[in-house]
């Protein structure tokens, strides 16, 4: 899926564009990504593909938090986050975007819930549950420098 998506992105920014893929620009014509679902666009950032959710009047979906996890059981070192599928998964908290860069095997010995407004919370244990995770990269949103309002175009 991720090569078919480069290739149609290749090919919409060559002016050769899939009937089915279609921009996603933002007030200025800025492309903010290519769109997966109704909601929800890919687009790549240094070199890996991200997908976040849109809304068309206000933006990057903000979702308020996220779950750093870690290896330790102090909630100390590298921090993960889960990677659910093909692409990289963003989540918007706040000013950040973040998003995995890589793919591990891991069972993870604790997590911190992060808020975009606010410290931290708490290191929690968690269940020795194997799953994937990519090392937490974030990005700020405001180094897009989009505008509102999004508007899906061919």
């Amino acid at each position: 899926m991720a090569c078919s998506l480069a290739a149609a992105s290749a090919q919409a920014a060559s002016g050769r564009g899939d009937p089915h893929v279609f921009r996603v620009l933002d007030r200025r014509g800025t492309l903010v990504g290519y769109t997966v679902t109704d909601n929800m666009v890919a687009r790549e950032i240094d070199g890996t593909w991200v997908t976040f959710y849109v809304h068309p009047a206000f933006g990057i979906y903000d979702s308020d938090a996220i779950y750093f996890h870690y290896v330790t059981t102090d909630c100390t070192g590298t921090r993960y986050i889960t990677h659910y599928s093909t692409f990289s998964e963003g989540t918007r908290v706040g000013p950040k975007l973040y998003y995995p860069t890589d793919q591990h095997q891991l069972i993870p010995r604790s997590l911190r819930v992060a808020h975009g407004s606010g410290p931290d919370g708490p290191c929690y244990p968690v269940s020795d549950i194997p799953g994937v995770y990519g090392v937490a990269t974030s990005v700020d949103v405001d180094s897009f420098g989009f505008e509102v309002p999004f508007k899906a175009v061919q």
